[in-house]
């Protein structure tokens, strides 16, 4: 992600933030790669589709949980009432974020409203079942 975020601030001219918070860890290669893939394509709908001016990305090393979250001041969009409908809608990139996550183990959540923007968070557990780990 040190390489990512300020290529494609400067692809997309959107400044973006990045927050760290918690003892950095890391985690299995397939893990890291998902979490990469999640931020990218986050960001890439920002640039394309937003409109949005900032972006953030806030990361939070918790003790059970990891949490990535990115967020923008663009546009945002209506959500249907299930995620299963995203693919339905042509928001194929939102539809393969959720599958990624679901393979490590992770749940996704998206949060979006016109004209406020939207919010793309990812929990991981640090190991096994985020169910057995969350307090």
């Amino acid at each position: 992600m040190e390489w990512l975020i300020p290529d494609l601030s400067k692809h997309f001219g959107i400044n973006i933030d990045i927050d760290v918070n918690g003892e950095i860890r890391r985690f299995a290669p397939e893990t890291e790669l998902v979490l990469f893939r999640i931020v990218q394509e986050s960001l890439r709908n920002v640039g394309k589709h937003a409109q949005a001016t900032k972006a953030w990305v806030y990361i939070d090393f918790g003790k059970y949980k990891a949490t990535l979250t990115i967020k923008d001041n663009g546009r945002g969009f209506l959500l249907p009432e299930r995620v299963g409908d995203l693919a339905a809608l042509g928001k194929l990139g939102l539809t393969g974020m959720q599958e990624r996550a679901q393979l490590i183990g992770g749940r996704l959540s998206i949060q979006s409203k016109p004209e406020v923007g939207t919010m793309v968070t990812v929990a991981v557990p640090n190991s096994g079942n985020l169910e057995d780990n969350e307090v």
